[in-house]
C-alpha cells in the first residue's frame, strides 16, 4: 500500500511539473518577425520637416535707409540619426544659397516693391547701376543671415514671424555640409528637449543595394495646392533602384519612384528599414536621384556622430510587436511609455 501511495505521489509531482512547464510555454509571447511595412512604420517618426530661411536687408541707394528684412525660404525633409545628441541629416542644398543670386533677387524685389511703376522705363544700364550701387547685408553684416528649423510629425508649411513662439519649430545648428555639386549632404543638430525624445533610423550600407531592389521613400512633398497656412504630413511611396551613375566624380543612385519638391533630403529605405540614400534631385516626378548612404556615414564619422537608435525606438518596437500579436494590454503599456517620452510621437 505504501508503495502505491509513493508511486502516486511521484506521478502527481511529475504531472505538476509538466503542467507547470506547459503553462510557462503558453505564457511566452509567440515569436514575430517584423515585416517591411512594420519597419517603415518604425522609421517614420524619425523623419522631420526642414525649413531654412535666408534673409537680408537692402540699403536704398538714394535714401540711404535700410529696408525691413526680406527672406527666401527652402523647405525639405530630414531624419534623425542620433536621438541622444540631436543630430539630423538632410540635403546639402537645403542650407546653401548663392550670395550673388540672393543679392540680385533681393534688390529686384525691394526696388519693384518700393518704386513700382517708376521703374517701367528702366533699361539694362539702369538695372546694372542699381545692382552695383545697392548694398545687401545680413543683420550683423555678411552676405545674408540663415536659420534652420526642424519640425517632427505634422508640420506647419509656412514660417511664422517668430518661430520661437510656435513650439512645433525647433531651432537647428548647422554642423557640416557638402554642397549640391559635391555630395549634397548636411548635418544639423537640435537640442533634445524633455518630453520630446527623438526617434532615429539606422543608416545602412548603400553598396549592398542591387538594381531592381524595392525601396521606400519617406518625406514631406510640397505641392502647388498647399498654401502657407496648411499643415503637412509625411508621405510614403514605393520605388525601386534603376541604376548607379557617376556625376561630377561622385556616385549617385537612380530610382524609379514618386517624389516632389520638399522630398529633398528625405530618407530612402531598403527592405530592412535602413536608409540607403537621401533624395538629392530629380529629372521629373518618377526619375529621381539619391546620394548613397555610405557618403552619409562618412560625413557622420568625420564629425564624430554615432548613428544609433534610442529608448523611444525600442519601446515603440515592443509595442508594435505586441500589437501585431494581439497582446493589446501589453502593447498599450509600451505605447504609453513612448508617449511619456514623447507626447507628440507620430504613431504611438
Amino acid at each position: 500500500m505504501a508503495k502505491k501511495i509513493l508511486k502516486l505521489a511521484v506521478f502527481m509531482i511529475v504531472l505538476a511539473m509538466i503542467l507547470s512547464f506547459a503553462g510557462m510555454l503558453s505564457a511566452q509571447p509567440a515569436s514575430y518577425e517584423l515585416t517591411s511595412q512594420d519597419k517603415v512604420i518604425l522609421t517614420q517618426p524619425a523623419v522631420c520637416f526642414i525649413t531654412t530661411y535666408f534673409w537680408g536687408y537692402v540699403l536704398d541707394p538714394w535714401d540711404n535707409v535700410w529696408s525691413d528684412a526680406y527672406y527666401w525660404a527652402f523647405v525639405g525633409t530630414g531624419f534623425s540619426v542620433n536621438p541622444d545628441t540631436g543630430h539630423i541629416v538632410t540635403a546639402g542644398h537645403m542650407v546653401e544659397i548663392s550670395a550673388a543670386d540672393f543679392k540680385y533677387d533681393l534688390i529686384y524685389v525691394y526696388l519693384t516693391d518700393t518704386y513700382g511703376s517708376q521703374l517701367d522705363g528702366w533699361n539694362d544700364d539702369d538695372w546694372n547701376w542699381a545692382y552695383e550701387n545697392t548694398k545687401v547685408e545680413g543683420y550683423d553684416g555678411g552676405d545674408y543671415d540663415m536659420e534652420v528649423y526642424v519640425q517632427f510629425n505634422t508640420a506647419n508649411a509656412g514660417i511664422p514671424d517668430d518661430p520661437s513662439s510656435n513650439d512645433t519649430f525647433i531651432r537647428g545648428e548647422l554642423i557640416d555640409f557638402s554642397g549640391w555639386e559635391q555630395r549634397d549632404i548636411a548635418v544639423i543638430r537640435i537640442q533634445p528637449q524633455t518630453g520630446r525624445a527623438l526617434s532615429s533610423v539606422i543608416v545602412g550600407d548603400s553598396s549592398s543595394v542591387e538594381i531592381q531592389d524595392a525601396l521606400t521613400i519617406i518625406g514631406y512633398p510640397w505641392t502647388s495646392d498647399i498654401g502657407q497656412q496648411n499643415v503637412l504630413n509625411p508621405t510614403i511611396t514605393n520605388g525601386s533602384l534603376s541604376g548607379k551613375i557617376m556625376l561630377g566624380g561622385t556616385e549617385v543612385m537612380q530610382i524609379q519612384g514618386s517624389a516632389r519638391e520638399g522630398n529633398s533630403g528625405g530618407p530612402v529605405l531598403n527592405q530592412d528599414g535602413e536608409v540607403i540614400g537621401i533624395l538629392t534631385m530629380g529629372t521629373d516626378y518618377t526619375n529621381n536621384y539619391l546620394r548613397p548612404s555610405n557618403d552619409v556615414r562618412e560625413m557622420l564619422s568625420k564629425n564624430g556622430v554615432t548613428n544609433s537608435l534610442g529608448m523611444v525606438d525600442e519601446e515603440f518596437k515592443q509595442g508594435l510587436v505586441n500589437y501585431r500579436l494581439k497582446h493589446f494590454s501589453k502593447a498599450i503599456e509600451h505605447f504609453n511609455a513612448v508617449l511619456n517620452l514623447n507626447q507628440r510621437h507620430l504613431q504611438a
